[in-house]
């Protein structure tokens, strides 16, 4: 799952139902705090190539949500949440960042 935004700071996520991959492509060079600006729900920066991104903020990009999303989700929310890549019982996710051109 790639939460991706582009040139003009849309969001939406690419490949949502691939829950052993997450992390934010951003096409433009934006900071971190940018980023999470952009995103809201209580993301925090981490440092400069990582923020906390809520989990809520994923569930509402997500188009067409069905019960097997939402259980894969929280399945990578638990993982993550065994590595110590979560934060507030799982509402944020540490999330890396990536700059590369988004495909069109």
């Amino acid at each position: 799952m790639i939460v991706v935004i582009d040139d003009l700071d849309n969001i939406q996520i690419v490949s949502p139902n691939d829950f052993e991959k997450f992390h934010i492509q951003c096409s433009q060079k934006k900071s971190a705090s940018e980023i999470c600006e952009l995103l809201g729900g209580g993301s925090k920066v981490i440092d400069d190539e990582h923020i906390w991104l809520s989990a809520e903020t994923v569930r509402d990009v997500v188009p067409e949500k069905i019960d097997s999303w939402e259980r894969g989700f929280s399945q990578m929310i638990d993982y993550a949440s065994s590595k110590g890549w979560t934060e507030n019982n799982g509402a944020l996710i540490r999330s890396h960042i990536e700059w590369a051109k988004v495909k069109k």
